[in-house]
């Protein structure tokens, strides 16, 4: 019993040491992210940066918003005009006016084709489904093939 707290406890530690957040420096006038104990993992370069969910962390640099996981690692290149947090391994992204999906590996699973799309109903989002507006009328739609 003693040995499955001791690597329940290291296990947890390590979870917590990985969360990176973000922070500004007044030299550069850009964002970056550091870990838990304020190591800098990612130089300031972003516009803009936020916080974590679900492993992910939207940026914002020249106009464009992109994601980063956790070590650091640039997944989703900064392409879209706009993103949202993740919720249920989705989030929606804009792209010239329309609104879309992509998965927690940057792949958009569905197109920008929507005027518009809430993934703040996370219930609905963790069954794999999205609510969009296409052509004035609102629908749910399933994320998952």
């Amino acid at each position: 019993m003693k040995s499955f707290i001791l690597v329940f406890v290291l296990f947890c530690s390590v979870e917590v040491q990985a969360q990176l957040v973000p922070f500004y420096s007044g030299t550069t006038n850009k964002y970056g992210y550091k870990n838990s104990e304020g190591k800098e993992v990612v130089a300031p370069k972003y516009d803009l940066a936020y916080g974590f969910t679900e492993g992910m962390a939207a940026f914002r640099v020249n106009g464009k918003y992109g994601y980063i996981d956790e070590t650091g690692k640039e997944v989703v290149a900064p392409k879209y005009d706009f993103t949202w947090k993740f919720i249920g391994g989705y989030a929606a992204v804009k792209l010239a006016g329309k609104t879309g999906f992509i998965d927690l590996s940057g792949k958009e699973v569905i197109a920008p084709v929507y005027d518009e799309a809430n993934n703040y109903h996370g219930a609905c989002c963790y069954k794999g489904m999205a609510h969009v507006k296409e052509n004035g009328k609102w629908k749910i739609i399933a994320l998952k093939k």
